[in-house]
């Protein structure tokens, strides 16, 4: 894939960012920063624009890592699920099993009965 060269602006910064991902992608992640960035600069005024944007990466950072932690979660809950499907479509196979040999067992012995 080839690199993208696209302007965002984050807090009043213009930065010039080589990706591989579209405008669109990159812009919507830029809107994010600047965002989080203008938010904490609007909570304080002595809030200083670096110190903002180490505290938007922290708070980005940490909301990824809470994220990852509860995919991970949720894998572990899925292949649980899908373990106890296969144990019950086991169990589902042998009762459907023990039923057909059981009607098969009955079907003789109703015959042994009317002869």
């Amino acid at each position: 894939m080839s690199k993208n060269k696209i302007i965002v602006s984050i807090a009043g910064s213009e930065l010039v960012v080589m990706t591989e991902e579209t405008r669109e992608y990159t812009a919507t992640l830029a809107g994010i920063v600047d965002a989080k960035v203008r938010s904490l600069l609007c909570s304080s005024s002595k809030m200083t624009t670096p110190t903002a944007c180490i505290l938007a990466c922290l708070d980005i950072c940490d909301e990824n890592e809470k994220n990852k932690a509860a995919t991970a979660r949720m894998r572990q809950e899925i292949k649980r699920y899908l373990e106890r499907e296969a144990e019950l479509e086991a169990r589902l196979t042998l009762a459907e099993s023990e039923l057909s040999a059981a009607r098969r067992k009955l079907e003789l012995l109703e015959k042994g009965a009317s002869k």
